[in-house]
């Protein structure tokens, strides 16, 4: 993982939000698509708590690697399509935007 998706995993989970049943591909995607910059890419990442429960990160960065918008959702379980993605990309989905 890259030194900036560390740090901004770390500080994304200062925000506290509801606990959902569950956090989506759908969800996640549907918040990238709209807020995508020209030249920018979007960085998803997702860990697992004491809890059991799931913290899942998604932010949208410029080409210069600056960060643009950032999203958190806490859930109890992630669907199949985003934990496939999730395992399939080493833990970082990374998306142009």
């Amino acid at each position: 993982m890259e030194p900036i998706s560390i740090i901004f995993l770390l500080l994304a989970g200062l925000a506290a939000g509801a606990v959902l049943a569950q956090v989506t591909w759908d969800m996640v995607d549907t918040w990238v698509r709209g807020r995508s910059l020209r030249g920018g890419y979007a960085e998803i990442l997702s860990s697992r708590l004491a809890s059991g429960d799931y913290h899942v990160v998604a932010g949208i960065f410029t080409s210069a690697g600056v960060r643009a918008a950032d999203q958190t959702w806490d859930a109890h379980a992630l669907d199949p399509e985003l934990t496939r993605r999730l395992a399939t990309s080493g833990g970082v989905i990374r998306v142009r935007t």
